[in-house]
């Protein structure tokens, strides 16, 4: 290690002086060995305008690989950045420099392989200077390349890296990394030269006994197989001599395997020489692989023991299946009796390769197996004689299509259950100590996998109902009599059981879950053990709960289930209390009608029965517990039609909240310090939680509760109020971390909540009431509240609250908006403006309630003094600057209305007027600015859309009056587009050239009408800047968005076709 003080900053820094490579040396290996005083010195060094001028010295000299790693990096990032400023003749002399070097470093077996890691960055290198300069300034690099490959093997071997980096380069990460231009002018080169590559492909493969070049070869011809014509794969000896020959050769097999798998997922559209082709290959790779794995073989015991090229195998020949069949299935059925015995080899193999305990393999394996029950189920669903559905109709009735697969499906059945991950509403679990314990923490790949497999066993079960029943019936006989019994194949089968529900025939479904429900209850009494009982017990409550249609059918099933369901209600073992509340709160959403019917043989509606029980019921509960029960008897009692029977029924079931409210009250009337006990702050969270729950059940019929207890909970509130600011007054902000003042400040964040929650929930018919009756008494406890109070004790719920009755009560809430202003605006402005990280959640609802303000009652904003006026829009201009995505998001979107409201005002519009020309260049400035910003390429679409709003307004003369306040300009649209080239001049100089700005902004103004070609110009604009020539994918945010969304509303669409693939409620 070196000091600094032996090292000279001055011998590195010096560019007028040649560099002395050893002090560098020097540096830059003590850096490495831990002196971190070197950092500054180089970062500068590195950062340094010439230091480019450098590399060549450091490559050709250094004998430290950090420091040749260093002139790279270097290299690297002037190619990215600055290359365009570079004379040319050094761009040429640099692109000299890195090929010879390349070249001198590839010419032996035992240089290429000593400097290997090198040799690779310079690859990329040479791949970003191809970037910038080919095809334009160097058509000849790939006649070049294939030429010098034919002077040694090992130049050979890393020329085949090149074009492999290459062609990922452009086809596979050119998204966001170039112009859409330069991205199209690169492939149409790449394809048109192409021969000459496949050219020496084929002569190596034919003639070279180097196996590491063939190897390289072949990897690299797997990245070309994606985008090349496909005349080169099926017009030759291509597929042929890789089926035929290369994947014979252990040593090949993989990167042989690889290729056959990309070449099996082409399609041939129909051309019959192609076809003939991949089912040549198929029958070829299949009839090798019965060599490799006999039938019966435990592949699962081979992958666990093999080493890495045996698990490679095994993994590649499950893409090259799954591949090949999904792409031509019909053609291989279609093919004779070859293909189709190997059509059935190739899929007992899957189902071997499907028992692998490989979370990667099984996903590849369930895509396939979820396609094939997919489009066997398509193909037999409908009769093609009588239009008719076929399914459910005895295994005789089906087609012979369907018969010749019945095998393969019901050993895939035994599969997927064994397989079965656990679905979300299972909160126990075993864990890795084998002891049954409550989940702490979702698995949310083992939700998404369970719903990919519920697709797959819900087709299934549709293509043979009676092989699915008589699979599971069996398996749960074997747990019943214990001769499969464990916990692991008991949770699997019943996973499987719940997630048919919906695809069996009402009949059937009826048989089978009566006679599953028995066999389940019929262990839980037989078991002994709390473990095995709470195993079982966590079953029962998902199937039942995965059953609506079922319980919905049968009453006395339902009665019986739901009393089973409080009674593991009293059951202390971890997690099953948690599982009874939030099973019965599904079944009280998805059967509540039959909950307040009059049923056969009842007395009264068991409603009425459940509440008269809720106090033994719920006594072992805890209050999180409590809670849930609440809001499932809530969604109850909102299924009773009669208004007075639902008011009573609430009235019931509140009885227990309201009393522990009243003794509450009561007390605070006798000695008011009674409210700031401990015991009654935890009591009265309690009560308001209880509430909330019930609010949400009940949504606008909540109305009744929330007037018995409405102006005592204010009034709570504001007792509490005045304690939280007290405190915070007299011992600091230190305060707000005691027991007593965090409970109080729940308090009074579940009263805003539950308000909030019946505003949003409340009916049109409703607003008048609220906005006459409950507003008056609300707003000024809460607003003289929220002005008065100190800032860490002011709650981020009240700004929320507001912006919940401006946006759901509309255009009256304009006449209170100006005291609404006056409470909240410049105290919160106070509290945020310092930083971007200060009370984030105040920030947040802030930005919220000026949103929904704009968007309902714009009038009251143009009410406001211009003063005032400019706080509102520069809190706007401050939100669109935020790091916080939400609240730049927010701040764009209260833009982008405010730009629509005085839009539709028209041209003469005074207020208008006054608007664009105090604010529009500040606009456009602002949104240039985070336009640019790499913090804020999340919120493209909303920068386009305002810039292409602004420039619409100029064009369209919705603008009457001149936005300049001096010098001459024709009109309105000459000023901004010269306002813009100022600010692209100011803000960009050193990055993008006056003739790029000019065409820039020429091309925005010419394209406003297009919104695709506005965002495509603003795009290869930011692509041009340095902070975006990486990494630019947010920029298609919104295009990606769109197309997941479509895609997804297809896919909807086509699973409602399909019964029990959207669960029924």
């Amino acid at each position: 290690e070196f000091a600094p003080s032996e090292i000279s900053p001055e011998a590195i820094l010096d560019f007028k002086s040649p560099l002395n490579i050893g002090i560098l040396d020097q540096a830059v290996n003590a850096f490495y060995s831990g002196n971190q005083d070197l950092q500054p010195i180089l970062v500068q060094f590195k950062q340094h305008p010439q230091a480019w001028t450098r590399v060549d010295t450091i490559l050709d000299k250094s004998q430290s690989p950090y420091c040749k790693m260093l002139g790279l990096s270097i290299l690297d990032d002037t190619i990215k950045y600055n290359w365009g400023r570079l004379p040319p003749q050094h761009r040429k002399g640099i692109r000299q420099f890195i090929v010879a070097l390349i070249i001198k470093l590839s010419s032996s077996k035992e240089l290429l392989k000593k400097n290997a890691t090198f040799v690779m960055k310079l690859n990329v290198v040479l791949v970003q200077i191809l970037k910038k300069e080919w095809p334009h300034n160097w058509p000849n690099f790939i006649p070049e390349l294939v030429n010098s490959s034919k002077t040694s093997p090992s130049l050979c071997t890393n020329n085949m890296q090149i074009l492999k980096l290459l062609s990922e380069e452009v086809f596979d990460y050119s998204s966001g990394q170039m112009t859409q231009i330069k991205m199209q002018e690169m492939k149409r080169s790449l394809n048109k030269q192409f021969a000459l590559i496949f050219k020496l492909c084929e002569f190596i493969l034919k003639n070279s006994k180097d196996a590491m070049l063939i190897s390289v070869t072949l990897n690299t011809l797997q990245r070309f197989l994606k985008w090349i014509p496909v005349g080169y794969i099926f017009e030759t000896k291509l597929v042929e001599s890789l089926a035929l020959q290369f994947f014979k050769e252990q040593q090949f097999q993989n990167a042989t395997l690889q290729c056959l798998a990309d070449i099996g997922s082409i399609e041939t559209k129909g051309k019959r020489e192609y076809t003939n082709k991949i089912l040549s290959m198929f029958k070829a790779v299949i009839g090798q692989v019965s060599k490799l794995m006999q039938r019966g073989m435990d592949v699962n015991k081979v992958y666990r023991n093999g080493n890495q090229n045996v698990c490679t195998f095994i993994r590649q020949l499950a893409l090259f299946i799954t591949g090949t069949l999904k792409t031509h299935l019909r053609a291989i059925e279609a093919g004779g009796a070859d293909c189709q015995k190997a059509l059935l080899a190739s899929l007992q193999y899957l189902l071997m390769i499907s028992a692998v305990d490989d979370m990667v393999i099984w996903k590849i394996c369930l895509e396939y197996w979820n396609a094939l029950v997919e489009d066997l189920y398509t193909s037999e669903r409908v009769s093609p004689g009588s239009g008719k559905l076929m399914l459910g109709a005895s295994i005789n009735h089906r087609s012979d299509r369907l018969q010749g697969y019945s095998q393969i499906l019901s050993r895939l059945r035994i599969v997927m259950i064994a397989k079965m991950p656990r679905p979300e509403e299972v909160l126990i679990m075993e864990d890795e100590n084998g002891q049954i314990v409550r989940e702490t923490m979702k698995d949310t790949d083992a939700i998404t996998l369970y719903k990919s497999m519920r697709d797959g066993l819900v087709y299934l079960t549709h293509l043979d109902p009676q092989d699915t029943q008589t699979t599971m019936v069996m398996k749960l006989r074997r747990q019943v009599d214990g001769t499969e019994w464990s916990w692991n194949n008991l949770n699997t089968l019943c996973w499987a059981i719940g997630s048919i529900s919906g695809a069996l025939e009402e009949q059937h479904e009826k048989t089978f879950l009566v006679r599953v429900i028995k066999d389940l209850l019929g262990m839980c009494e037989m078991k002994k053990g709390k473990d095995h009982k709470a195993v079982i017990a966590s079953n029962i409550m998902y199937v039942v709960g995965q059953y609506p249609r079922f319980l919905r059918m049968h009453w006395k099933f339902l009665k019986t289930v739901v009393n089973k369901l409080f009674e593991f209600m009293h059951e202390r073992f971890p997690g099953v209390q948690d599982m009874s509340c939030d099973t019965f709160l599904k079944i009280a959403k998805s059967c509540r009608r039959k909950f307040v019917q009059l049923q056969d043989d009842e007395d009264m509606p068991f409603i009425r029965e459940i509440i008269e029980r809720l106090p033994s019921t719920i006594q072992d509960l805890d209050q999180s517990q409590m809670h849930t029960f609440y809001e499932a008897v809530g969604h109850i009692i909102r299924a009773e039609t009669d208004l007075q029977n639902n008011q009573n029924l609430l009235t019931r079931l509140m009885n227990l909240p309201n009393q522990t409210w009243a003794q509450i009250i009561t007390g605070a009337n006798r000695n008011l310090q009674s409210l700031h006990d401990i015991g009654t702050v935890k009591t009265a969270i309690n009560v308001l939680r209880t509430n909330n729950r019930v609010a949400s059940a009940l949504e606008h019929l909540y109305f009744v509760q929330l007037g018995r207890i409405y102006l005592e909970m204010l009034q709570v509130y504001k007792s509490y109020s005045g304690f939280v600011s007290n405190e915070i007054k007299n011992k600091g902000s230190a305060a707000t971390a005691t027991v007593i003042v965090r409970y109080m400040r729940a308090v009074k964040k579940e009263t805003l909540n539950l308000i909030k929650a019946f505003v949003i929930a409340s009916k049109p018919q409703q607003h008048e009431m609220i906005f006459k009756k409950l507003l008056p008494a609300l707003l000024d406890p809460v607003l003289d509240d929220y002005k008065r109070n100190v800032a860490p004790a002011r709650d981020a719920e009240v700004l929320l609250l507001i912006a919940a009755l401006v946006e759901n009560i509309g255009r009256p809430m304009a006449e209170v908006v100006p005291r609404i202003l006056d409470s909240t605006f410049q105290c919160t402005l106070n509290m945020i403006k310092s930083n971007f990280h200060d009370f984030p959640e105040v920030r947040r609802n802030f930005f919220r309630m000026i949103k929904a303000i704009n968007s309902r009652c714009f009038g009251a904003l143009l009410k406001l003094k211009p003063a005032d006026f400019k706080l509102v829009m520069d809190s706007i201009m401050w939100a669109i600057n935020h790091i916080d995505r939400t609240i730049a998001d927010i701040g764009l979107k209260t833009l982008v209305d405010m730009l629509e409201h005085f839009q539709s005002a028209g041209a003469g519009s005074k207020a208008a007027a006054i608007f664009y020309k105090t604010y529009y260049v500040l606009i456009l400035k602002e949104i240039l600015k985070v336009l640019s910003d790499t913090f804020h390429k999340h919120s493209f679409p909303l920068h386009a859309k305002i810039m292409q709003k602004l420039f619409i307004a100029v064009q369209s003369n919705a603008i009457h009056v001149p936005l300049w306040s001096s010098g001459r300009f024709q009109n309105n649209v000459d000023y901004v587009q010269k306002a813009l080239m100022n600010l692209l001049g100011n803000s960009f100089k050193s990055r993008i050239s006056e003739k790029q700005a000019h065409a820039f902004v020429g091309k925005v103004f010419n394209s406003t009408k297009s919104e695709r070609d506005f965002k495509r110009h603003l795009r290869d604009f930011l692509i041009q800047l340095k902070e975006f020539s990486t990494n630019t994918e947010e920029l298609y945010l919104e295009e990606k968005q769109k197309q997941r969304d479509d895609q997804k509303a297809d896919q909807k669409a086509r699973r409602r076709a399909v019964p029990g693939l959207i669960k029924p409620e």
